[in-house]
């Protein structure tokens, strides 16, 4: 028998006292005395002192700049790479400063960290990767087109070090810096191993590249497609064309195995590649890192990279969980010598844009960041030896949504945080924000299902925590925004807390376990994290995926058996927020994504073949044997 959950009544036993509400709402004083007494952080961002001491000590920029246009470097295999070069004037040897990137070295991004650093006692070289702009060879995406043989582009970033360590106006010791593409290219070359690699700076950075694309299984369709018309066999950025298509259509194409010729005009091995490879199988071994299922960490080739990094990236940024376990991994599995000289930062940013406005909210100054004196100091202790303070630091600087402030942390995760399952109630009818979904750390007794219909032909649109520079986000939807509008659907299940008696910081790992069911062989859930203010504000601040058929791994595919209840762990990265007094806790769960990810058909065919698609009807379980919950590690007040 139904149980007699309701919102109303909830709220109304809540608020007699009968329910607790576990650490929302009363932290043991045990642990309150633990966290006052273990001193683990400090209040504000060592970066956002502009009085400091340290910014005094910076080299200064006194050097007259010479620039060289198109080196060539010599690659083993007999390609050469095009490099740009601005080196002080002055004789002398000096450490140097590396962009690898296939988006053009004379960008006026590129030349305006070449002046910063340059005019400060540093060479500066923007490299064209390969088959890119001025550069040689045939242009593919971090691996090279013989990936079967064994080409990537680790061994190109190699070359290039050796080249720019074992010149004369060089003092062998070599930094690299830069985001996304930039910053992943940095790893594949350090795991290689190079004596005149002395410094990363890897922003924004993916990981295991098969996370990088299939995200908990799911084909980010989005980013998947800008990179087929950006960079798949392309020698230029092509931004022009973006106007020209007709994105509703590219992105509704079936099926996605023609997408390439019908749109842009060929069969492109990139795209091709992709498909046939959902697997995380020997396709991705190239990567630094290997992430076999959700939430699942390998040492991967860590241990081969004798460089100390420092890492930044945003909690709105679509790799930032990728960016926080290459600084987990190095800290754990990373050189002994060096585990305690990697370093990372979190903002309120989204991919590689540190201003502080991301979607509709307006972080304050304390966001708007500029990591050029940052790196400098990075640059300066390890390449040039200066004495500057900067491993003095915490190693963990973390932006605090909703107080909008910094803290240093000396550890990550928080050891005093706590692990707190808010648990998914309703009376069975938990659709939209309208139903009658709530969310508490009370456990589940006898309660009925909840249930949807997911269909492919309809599904639930992405908004919010994107990338602004993906042509479906022309309508603003990047960033945080309010998921209002897409509450009042059906197949969105809606999940909320009453109003919070005081602030609740939640800091850390984000993970939903899911009891389901559904009528289809292989099906998607997703989960979105939300807070909820007074006004009726939903403002998302993490989203998640998994594919039915890589529930246990990544690496072998389980379809699923029509009408059997499994258990999923959906991943939603991590966050720093404070939920307000007022607000509440939200949770959304439903089947889409999209474009952001791929819908699922539903049929249970291989990626890429289907232009059939069919509803699913899918059944959530949260009861006694089935408590489906979402885990947020509460940090004590």
């Amino acid at each position: 028998m139904a149980n007699d959950w309701t919102r109303r009544n909830f709220l109304k036993t809540a608020s007699a006292g009968s329910i607790a509400l576990g650490a929302a709402t009363a932290v043991p004083e045990a642990l309150r005395a633990e966290a006052a007494s273990e001193k683990a952080f400090v209040e504000g961002a060592w970066f956002f002192e502009p009085d400091a001491a340290w910014r005094k000590s910076l080299s200064k920029p006194d050097q007259d700049i010479m620039f060289e246009f198109d080196v060539k470097v010599p690659l083993r295999d007999g390609v050469n790479l095009s490099a740009n070069i601005w080196r002080p004037k002055a004789p002398g040897k000096y450490p140097v400063v590396i962009m690898y990137t296939p988006y053009d070295s004379t960008s006026h991004w590129v030349m305006s960290e070449a002046q910063y650093y340059a005019s400060r006692g540093y060479v500066f070289g923007g490299v064209d990767l390969r088959g890119r702009y001025g550069s040689g060879g045939t242009s593919y995406l971090y691996w090279h087109q013989d990936w079967k043989q064994g080409g990537f582009e680790g061994f190109d970033v190699q070359d290039v070090l050796k080249f720019f360590g074992e010149q004369s106006w060089s003092t062998g010791k070599v930094a690299m810096q830069g985001p996304s593409y930039l910053a992943m290219v940095q790893w594949m070359g350090a795991y290689l191993g190079s004596p005149y690699l002395a410094a990363m700076v890897p922003e924004c950075s993916p990981g295991d590249h098969y996370n990088n694309v299939f995200p908990g299984g799911a084909f980010q369709l989005g980013n998947s497609t800008l990179f087929l018309t950006k960079l798949g066999g392309s020698r230029t950025n092509n931004d022009d064309l973006r106007p020209f298509f007709d994105w509703e259509k590219v992105y509704h194409h079936l099926p996605l195995r023609t997408t390439d010729q019908t749109f842009v005009g060929k069969r492109c091995q990139l795209w091709q590649d992709f498909l046939d490879h959902p697997d995380h199988d020997e396709y991705w071994r190239f990567s630094v890192a290997e992430w076999p299922g959700v939430n699942q960490i390998t040492p991967g080739k860590y241990s081969q990279v004798k460089a100390p990094s420092l890492n930044i990236t945003g909690w709105y940024d679509q790799v930032q969980q990728d960016t926080i376990n290459n600084y987990l991994e190095m800290v754990q599995y990373g050189p002994a010598e060096l585990r305690d000289k990697h370093r990372l930062i979190v903002g309120p940013w989204r991919h590689n844009a540190y201003v502080r406005k991301t979607g509709d909210i307006d972080f304050g100054p304390l966001a708007d960041a500029d990591f050029r004196p940052v790196k400098l100091r990075w640059y300066d202790f390890w390449l040039k030896g200066m004495s500057n303070g900067v491993m003095d630091e915490p190693p963990v600087s973390i932006f605090i949504m909703g107080d909008n402030k910094w803290r240093g942390e000396r550890q990550w995760p928080i050891s005093r945080a706590v692990s707190t399952k808010y648990h998914l109630h309703s009376s069975g009818k938990a659709n939209s924000r309208f139903g009658d979904g709530l969310l508490s750390t009370d456990e589940p007794g006898s309660e009925s299902v909840d249930g949807y219909i997911y269909d492919p032909e309809n599904p639930v649109p992405t908004f919010g925590n994107v990338e602004p520079w993906q042509d479906y986000l022309s309508n603003d939807v990047d960033g945080a925004r309010n998921r209002l509008a897409i509450q009042h659907r059906d197949d969105v299940l809606i999940y909320v807390t009453p109003e919070l008696e005081h602030d609740v910081e939640v800091t850390g790992r984000i993970l939903v376990t899911l009891f389901a069911a559904t009528d289809a062989r292989d099906t998607d859930f997703t989960a979105i994290l939300n807070d909820l203010s007074p006004d009726g504000y939903a403002r998302i601040l993490a989203d998640g995926i998994v594919r039915g058929r890589y529930r246990k791994s990544f690496k072998k595919q389980e379809l699923l058996t029509p009408g059997t209840i499994y258990e999923y762990t959906i991943d939603l990265m991590s966050i720093s927020h404070v939920f307000q007094k007022g607000h509440r806790i939200q949770v959304e769960i439903s089947s889409s994504n999209f474009p952001n990810y791929d819908r699922n058909p539903n049929t249970g065919h291989a990626l890429g073949e289907d232009a059939e698609l069919r509803k699913a009807k899918q059944t959530i379980y949260h009861d006694r044997r089935y408590p489906s919950h979402i885990l947020l590690p509460v940090i004590p007040a």
